[in-house]
């Protein structure tokens, strides 16, 4: 019997990997391309698309919360096969799109899409609380792999074939592809649905508040990719040369976040928290003066937040884990959304530097938070 559970919880954690390598895939093979396509292909200001990249992470965010209440009780299979169907939709809708508001419409879709799928896919990994570390980063290895891959894709297309508005509609309905084979393989998931009991009732206790604080915080000094890129895009004034260098900056995720899951198993927490702070901080320094440089280091930064915030409330959360998940998701959606939308309004009316000092303003009152409130 032990032997089975052990065989299903394998083939779980490898159904679970394979499956975030594809949608890792299909949505940098979007992404990667769509800060070129609202502004230069659609006309889309700045602040557009501060508002596209914060609403994706508020809407994602808040679903996440009943995704994640949900998913207490829920088989996580179903959860997650409903996730796809979403996206796949959005993507459909996408390869007819023509101005931006229809980008906001997928954006709508990838956004509920995301927030039902994200709690389930946290919960099924942190069934173990030991080497949690390892367990994130292993995950975090197959999806920036995939992400690799699906720049790579992205490159070749903007080098041979993307241009107008066609093309890219072409190309956004080929990126539905990974996503029917999320489906066939989320078939294969094994569970078994545990009987309702009595839970912790929902309190402020259970979300470490100071906790949700630094998050929300530290959103503000990693507020999308988008702009990050089209800095870098600034610098070099060519499109596939700013997708090469933003390949690089998700091979180097991968290789960063698995060694990052394992130092945080063994430095701690607050330490791990200290270093992630120092790399935000110098990540968006860089960035004012050497954009280059920066967005590498920021591939660093972001590996060892990703990592840190997930196996901290994987070793924390105790009670109503599903709950908790969307919790800590929504509030760095809303921070999330404001930042986006700050890093738009003081690139379009001050300079593309503003957005990078917002983000070195935020890793410093980050840095106190972990000195005089975190316990």
């Amino acid at each position: 019997m032990e032997k089975k559970r052990i065989s299903t919880s394998r083939r779980n954690f490898f159904i679970i990997n394979t499956i975030t390598l594809l949608i890792s895939l299909s949505g940098e093979m979007v992404y990667s391309v769509l800060p070129f396509y609202l502004v230069s292909v659609i006309g889309a200001s700045y602040i557009v698309v501060g508002i596209i990249e914060g609403f994706l992470e508020l809407l994602s965010n808040f679903v996440k919360i009943f995704a994640g209440y949900i998913s207490d009780f829920k088989q996580k299979k179903y959860l997650l096969i409903y996730s796809f169907v979403l996206s796949l939709i959005g993507r459909i809708y996408l390869s007819f799109s023509k101005n931006w508001q229809d980008v906001l419409i997928y954006t709508a879709f990838e956004s509920i899409s995301d927030g039902t799928r994200a709690p389930s896919i946290d919960i099924l990994l942190a069934t173990k609380r030991k080497f949690l570390g390892r367990i994130y980063g292993i995950n975090r290895v197959f999806e920036n792999v995939g992400g690799l891959i699906g720049i790579f894709l992205a490159l070749l297309f903007s080098l041979f074939f993307l241009g107008d508005l066609k093309s890219y509609n072409i190309y956004f309905f080929l990126t539905a592809i990974p996503i029917i084979a999320c489906i066939f393989f989320a078939l294969f998931l094994k569970e078994k649905l545990k009987r309702r009991r009595r839970i912790k009732a929902i309190s402020l206790e259970i979300l470490y508040p100071e906790y949700l604080l630094l998050f929300f915080v530290l959103s503000f000094a990693n507020f999308g990719y988008s702009f990050y890129i089209l800095k870098v895009y600034q610098s070099l004034d060519s499109q596939y040369k700013t997708i090469g260098i933003y390949m690089f900056f998700y091979f180097l995720l991968a290789v960063v976040s698995y060694f990052t899951g394992r130092f945080f198993d063994y430095i701690g927490e607050k330490r791990f928290i200290y270093v992630s702070v120092l790399l935000f901080f110098s990540s968006h320094l860089l960035m004012i003066y050497l954009p280059i440089v920066g967005f590498v280091n920021f591939a660093v930064a972001d590996a060892f937040m990703d990592i840190g915030v997930w196996a901290i409330l994987g070793q924390k959360i105790k009670f109503r884990r599903g709950f908790v998940f969307g919790m800590y998701h929504f509030t760095i959606g809303i921070s999330s959304l404001l930042a986006s939308l700050m890093a738009g309004y003081l690139w379009d009316n001050f300079n593309s530097e503003a957005p990078f000092l917002m983000g070195v303003f935020a890793s410093v009152v980050a840095f106190f938070i972990i000195k005089y409130i975190l316990r």
